[in-house]
């Protein structure tokens, strides 16, 4: 259900792209290409934001530097110093992390500190210091030895003048000298401080910046522990860190979950958030997705916001709201925000508990429900007993094709029908009373299943108008992160910046350029720079939205700039790369496996994944293999823990392991 190249961009132009892309729209039209601008990562056909004039030396591109897109982005956007949010500094730490490039990441950390020091404020400053700290001390090993004790306490000082900017009470700071206390060799003395810090952040999970975050917390208490021989409470701290049957290679601080029984989540433990007290409950880790309650004005009635991924999920998050609500009364409506399979999979559940409820939901979701019914290779993303069944016995009961506005026991209710980003089935469910409107998965930053072809790029210009129109106070989506990222103020900016990124990938694709090579290019808006509140909501949607709008522009084969990697050209399969290591580059397994360890060591993740599974498959299984295949999947996870659960749960099957929930980090 896609349509024309043409009147897709005539769609959007109508729907507030800015005057002057407009216009350079029409000199582009009338030139037929435009002047080429020479970027960081290769020329574009228009200008965008390029790195501070005091970071271009330290971000431009090099050919022995591999590639990653959010590195870069990180390093564009936080060289103008504005950011004052610690999420965007750590995740740009744990990229640095990821792909071994802790030499950069310090001398990046250096210039912005020395840069802007009159600037920060205490406690920015005070995160500022503790990433740096983060990566010298993870660089460590690679200092000369004659040099390294000195670096060392350097690193403890960065740690200690942080403390001392924030007095002892900022989570990051806390966490960071936790962390790096808890590995430094025990002649350094810091084994009691990592208690000390550690236990601090245990004791006050209210702190825990993200759910997840404090999943390395545990782990390091349970190392601790296991060394100095205290082997109940390190059994204790394994299982609440969720390792107790395999530990990672890789620092995990996300919210991302994906097992073989559950499928995936995006919550680490059972939560409760009480949107509005008493009035509007969000459950997540229960599914993929999130559920809603809403208890009606004159409290008699509870009404439900999507279904879940599953009838055991969904009875579970119920069950769970009502041993903190024991008196909430009977589900008596359901409104479905669109018809995935991971929002209305545990509708049956609802049916059994009230054969009276009534579910809302779009005249159009046959289409959606029909997409859901294919067989996965990725067990772990639905759960092992996924039974399609589920989805399809769906139906509404009351079928939604126009704007409708419905009462429930006192609540007044605006159902309103849109094509979403994902789905043509979307639909917002307004509550004008409560200033909150629900909106399912219209912004999902991956338009649609990675799987499939859907997707609607334009007609998710108009549902984020559809929802800014009503100004609401809340906007409810169906995941969590999407909750935190996609906020009023945010969406705002970000469907600008969304019309922008869109307009740039088409035409650049119509001038040859393929979804890798745009991705390349490092794309921001200029303006981005001065809105450091929607650094996170643009990153977590470029990528994916680049590769979904070029999908749509072209057919089986897909060109590129050199014209020597075209897409769809070729048929290349882990076999043949097995072969080519050993037939034609003559190597043998350890052989594979020493390259394979230096294209982690130079932050190749991808690569090195792709080799190790070739080398598997050609020289068969050995721990020497496995655990390298583990260690590329692993930096791999990790540097998408917070933004991407299609490849996490694609690389945690890629190697063949689970990343479970933290039993003993509920929060409500």
């Amino acid at each position: 259900m896609q349509r024309s190249e043409q009147s897709a961009v005539d769609a959007v132009f109508s729907h507030g792209y800015s005057d002057s892309l407009a216009a350079d729209h029409a000199d582009f039209e009338q030139r037929g290409s435009f002047s080429q601008v020479t970027a960081a990562n290769g020329p574009t056909l228009i200008d965008h934001l390029q790195p501070a004039k005091e970071f271009e030396d330290l971000t431009a591109e090099d050919p022995d530097r591999s590639f990653h897109s959010q590195l870069h982005y990180f390093e564009t956007l936080l060289s103008y110093g504005k950011n004052q949010d610690p999420r965007v500094t750590m995740l740009m730490v744990n990229a640095y992390l990821n792909t071994n490039q802790q030499a950069q990441g310090i001398a990046f950390f250096e210039r912005l500190l020395q840069r802007y020091e009159q600037e920060f404020a205490d406690d920015v400053r005070a995160v500022y210091l503790s990433a740096y700290a983060i990566l010298r001390a993870t660089h460590a090993d690679r200092i000369p030895l004659v040099r390294r004790i000195p670096w060392v306490l350097k690193t403890f000082q960065h740690l200690e003048e942080g403390r001392r900017l924030t007095s002892g009470t900022h989570p990051i700071v806390r966490w960071a000298a936790g962390q790096i206390y808890a590995q430094v060799p025990f002649f350094f003395g810091k084994k009691s401080q990592a208690y000390e810090d550690l236990t601090w952040l245990v004791e006050r999970p209210e702190t825990e910046p993200v759910f997840g975050f404090y999943r390395e917390v545990y782990r390091q208490l349970a190392r601790l522990y296991e060394r100095d021989g205290h082997q109940e409470k390190a059994a204790h701290f394994w299982r609440r860190s969720g390792y107790e049957t395999y530990a990672p290679k890789a620092m995990f601080m996300g919210w991302f979950t994906s097992t073989n029984a559950a499928g995936a989540t995006m919550a680490p433990g059972p939560v409760l958030e009480e949107i509005i007290p008493g009035s509007i409950f969000a459950l997540y880790g229960f599914g993929f997705s999130d559920i809603y309650f809403v208890l009606s004005t004159d409290g008699t009635e509870l009404i439900a916001v999507d279904a879940g991924t599953q009838p055991h999920s969904l009875q579970a998050a119920h069950e769970f709201l009502l041993r903190k609500h024991p008196t909430l009364p009977a589900v008596t409506h359901v409104f479905i925000t669109h018809a995935h399979w991971d929002h209305i999979g545990g509708h049956s559940y609802f049916r059994n508990l009230n054969p009276n409820v009534i579910f809302y939901g779009r005249d159009n979701y046959q289409a959606v429900v029909d997409r859901v019914a294919r067989n996965h290779s990725y067990r772990q993303f639905r759960g092992q007993d996924f039974d399609h069944h589920w989805v399809e016995t769906y139906a509404p009961d009351v079928a939604v094709s126009d704007i409708t506005f419905v009462e429930v026991a006192g609540t007044k209710i605006e159902l309103v029908p849109v094509t979403g980003g994902e789905t043509e089935d979307a639909m917002l469910v307004h509550l004008p009373d409560l200033q909150t409107i629900f909106v399912g998965d219209i912004v999902m930053p991956w338009y649609g299943e990675p799987w499939v072809n859907e997707g609607f790029p334009d007609d998710a210009v108009r549902s984020m108008d559809e929802v800014l129109s009503r100004k609401p106070k809340h906007i409810l989506h169906g995941h969590h992160p999407l909750t935190a990222l996609y906020g009023p103020e945010q969406l705002k900016a970000f469907r600008q910046h969304y019309c922008w990124l869109v307009e740039m990938v088409r035409l650049h694709v119509k001038n040859g350029y393929s979804a890798k090579d745009l991705i390349r290019l490092n794309l921001i808006p200029n303006d981005l720079q001065h809105q450091p509140e929607n650094y996170l909501s643009y990153l977590a949607a470029r990528d994916n939205v680049i590769t979904r709008t070029v999908d749509q522009m072209v057919g089986i084969w897909q060109e590129d700039r050199t014209g020597l990697d075209p897409q769809g050209l070729d048929a290349l399969t882990p076999a043949e790369f097995g072969r080519m290591l050993q037939h034609y580059l003559g190597l043998t397994a350890a052989q594979s496996a020493t390259a394979i360890r230096k294209m982690i060591a130079n932050g190749d993740n991808e690569l090195a994944l792709k080799i190790a599974i070739a080398a598997e498959q050609r020289f068969g299984s050995t721990k020497m293999l496995s655990d390298l295949k583990e260690e590329a999947g692993d930096r791999l996870r990790s540097a998408i823990q917070f933004f991407d659960p299609f490849r996490f749960v694609t690389y945690t099957e890629m190697i063949g392991r689970q990343h479970h929930p933290m039993p003993g980090a509920k929060k409500t």
